[in-house]
């Protein structure tokens, strides 16, 4: 006895639409966005360089605090 099996096509559609999507170039038109990339490149920039000192400077508190704590208990 033969068994067919069923399939489902449904996802085959839903990814070939998807794709199509994609790849489709959109109608509309270009939007110039330099001067809030701008912005976010100067300001994001001093952001990152606060946070990472901080996170540094952290660091080397931490390693500061464990060397005193290996001094006293040692």
């Amino acid at each position: 006895m033969n068994k067919i099996k069923k399939t489902n096509i449904l996802p085959l559609v839903a990814a070939l639409a998807i794709g199509a999507l994609i790849t489709t170039q959109p109608a509309m038109a270009a939007i110039d966005v330099t001067g809030a990339t701008d912005v976010i490149s100067t300001d994001g920039t001093t952001a990152i360089t606060a946070v990472g000192t901080a996170l540094i400077s952290l660091a080397g508190l931490a390693v500061v605090f464990r060397w005193i704590k290996g001094s006293i208990f040692g």
